[in-house]
């Protein structure tokens, strides 16, 4: 028999919480686009530098999806395969599905592609700290330490009067 988890509002994270993921995770960004143009500086220097004088010579519209690329790049690569950004390792969250399993890849990408949506950041005004971008994806954001308590706890109440082989 299956079992379904539904997520607790006790476990999920507050806004200031959302907030220092957010600030955090730009600073991670900007860190790995640094890197990046090390890379291909380096690289220019290597094989030419032809793609130095496109990046350096590049419209604001070409650096706006440059940005954008590098942006869900990094969202999509650490979700996928952690749950979890730098920002929420620091602050020690994570995101789950809305029955408390491990997001699937369509999932991590709905909710990185809307994060670029026109006035989403104004959806985290409401009464509960859930922004569009999770809210479409079907994504919660949760205290890792208070969501793996409540989980042990419901699976220890399922435990009980169960037959195990010995």
């Amino acid at each position: 028999m299956a079992t379904t988890n539904t997520i607790s509002t006790d476990v999920l994270v507050d806004r200031p919480v959302r907030f220092a993921n957010l600030l955090i995770d730009i600073v991670a960004i900007f860190i790995f686009a640094f890197i990046a143009i090390i890379i291909v500086t380096l690289l220019s220097l290597i094989i030419g530098n032809g793609l130095a004088v496109w990046l350096s010579g590049m419209s604001d519209a070409e650096a706006n999806i440059l940005g954008v690329l590098i942006m869900s790049i990094y969202y999509i690569a650490m979700e996928l395969t952690t749950g979890r950004t730098i920002g929420k390792y620091i602050t020690g969250t994570m995101i789950v599905m809305e029955d408390g399993t491990k997001p699937k890849a369509k999932a991590v990408i709905i909710r990185t592609l809307c994060r670029f949506l026109p006035f989403e950041v104004f959806s985290f005004f409401g009464s509960y700290p859930r922004g569009w971008h999770d809210s479409a994806a079907g994504i919660y954001v949760v205290n890792v330490k208070k969501f793996n308590a409540a989980l042990q706890i419901k699976n220890s109440f399922s435990e009980i009067g169960a037959v195990q082989d010995i």
